[in-house]
């Protein structure tokens, strides 16, 4: 691929520049003169590359350096003493194991802001992965940090920049990227069927803590159509109790301990705790007073005017940002005022709504699917109205109907949907594949196509 090309440069040489940002390093909001001139050429090399379709005002391009040889690679001593490697074959293998083929890709995206006159107001570089260059554009301070490893990697890229623009204007630079780009850089679907006959254990996890009752019920109110905020009623008043008490119903359907305590003490024992006031045991921004637990107007008064800090008082079961379980309490009120007031509803069906507003919950925990199908499930058996949060995606994740994403490496499996065309319905579970992944179903991975480069009109 590259031997009519002038690159030189290896690319041990490009990830041992890269090391210099490993550790999260930018270069500070600001920018120096000797950035500016580094970053000038690699702006202008592309200056005819259209912005991202996702992201206008973003470029990227995939650049390719040789592997070189074994003398390219840190040396023998070096990874002898950082203990790395002990013989010299471990050194080969590492390197080999490092750089299993001859052409590595790393992805350049470049990045531009402007100010509403026009004038330019930020740039950034990012290469492998790895931020380079942050800057602001009209901030010119001096620093007092390396900027050796950044000007550097701006010039050894150049030539490889130039020889993928040339393939472009030529036609053929995309074509090599879907024939050519490895796997760990690419975005794909696989059945999870196909996951679950490769990985039959999978499959068992997947409803692991669900009784099979629970699980007909489950089934039957999502194919059924009962998970449908028009079919679930309302609740004309609340008090925090009421919140407390469905909170030990889910509690003791997901087969938590509850030896007894009340209501208001298994939230405490078991939610997030930053409940922004409601119960008086919250703490830093989210503490308060708290409320009368058995007063409708006390919670009212709670509920439509607290301070919210990002829904902490309905993650009733804690975990991480996407590892805990949240059961919402909802109001319509919010809902009908922001669609009268856009011309979505009329004055007369904004009146007729209003008559039947009231609070209702939400379950949501696609991440532990199986404790939001307990909650759901017996919340609705209980005779309360009660939502699912994805209730269709996790019926297909139980009943292995729906597809896996396979993301890049890089990328870290959460909060991916984005990437994944309608046609595969919600895809909410996310992995990375390896060489014994690609050997057990490589073939049955759909890849999705590379965003294609385009040049200017």
């Amino acid at each position: 691929i590259l031997k009519d090309s002038d690159i030189m440069i290896t690319a041990p040489t490009i990830d041992r520049l890269l090391r210099f940002f490993e550790r999260g390093y930018l270069n500070p909001s600001g920018v120096t003169q000797r950035i500016k001139d580094a970053m000038d050429p690699l702006f202008a090399a592309l200056s005819s590359l259209a912005p991202l379709q996702k992201n206008d005002e973003a470029k990227a391009l995939w650049l390719q350096f040789p592997r070189g040889e074994i003398s390219d690679y840190d040396s023998f001593e070096d990874l002898k003493e950082w203990d790395v490697v002990e013989t010299e074959e471990e050194y080969k293998a590492k390197w080999l194991e490092d750089y299993p083929n001859e052409i590595c890709w790393y992805e350049l995206d470049l990045a531009e802001g402007f100010n509403r006159d026009g004038s330019l107001r930020y740039r950034g570089v990012s290469l492998g992965n790895r931020m380079i260059i942050s800057a602001l554009m009209e901030d010119t301070a001096e620093y007092d940090y390396s900027e050796d490893a950044t000007v550097e990697l701006c010039s050894v890229i150049m030539a490889a920049v130039e020889h993928a623009m040339d393939k472009l204007r030529k036609g053929v630079y995309n074509d090599e990227v879907e024939a050519s780009l490895p796997y760990w850089f690419r975005t794909g679907v696989l059945k999870r069927s196909v996951f679950w006959k490769a990985e039959p254990e999978t499959r068992v996890r997947a409803q692991e803590g669900v009784a099979s009752e629970t699980l007909t019920a489950f089934r039957s109110l999502i194919s059924g159509g009962r998970n449908d905020e028009h079919r679930i009623g309302r609740l004309p008043n609340m008090t925090a109790n009421d919140f407390f008490r469905a909170c030990a119903i889910g509690y003791a359907a997901c087969g938590y301990e509850t030896d007894g305590s009340s209501p208001s003490e298994l939230y405490l024992r078991y939610a997030d705790g930053r409940d922004e006031g409601l119960t008086g045991a919250g703490f830093g921004l989210n503490e308060g007073p708290g409320i009368d637990f058995n007063d409708p107007a006390q919670w009212e008064n709670w509920y439509f005017h607290r301070q919210s800090y990002g829904g902490h008082p309905w993650e009733v079961i804690r975990g991480g940002n996407s590892t805990h379980v949240d059961l919402f309490v909802m109001h319509d009120k919010d809902s009908l005022d922001f669609l009268f007031r856009a011309g979505k509803m009329s004055e007369d069906e904004y009146k007729t709504a209003k008559e039947k507003e009231g609070y209702y919950y939400l379950v949501s925990g696609k991440h532990r699917a199986c404790e939001a199908i307990n909650i759901y499930v017996a919340l609705t058996a209980d005779g309360l109205p009660v939502l699912l949060n994805d209730g269709n995606e996790i019926l297909a994740r139980i009943d292995g109907t729906d597809y896996i994403g396979i993301i890049p490496r890089a990328m870290t499996p959460k909060y991916c949907e984005n990437l994944f065309p309608d046609r595969y319905g919600p895809v909410i579970d996310f992995m990375h594949v390896y060489e014994e992944e690609m050997a057990e179903f490589g073939a049955e991975i759909e890849w999705l196509p590379e965003e294609p480069a385009r040049l200017k009109l």
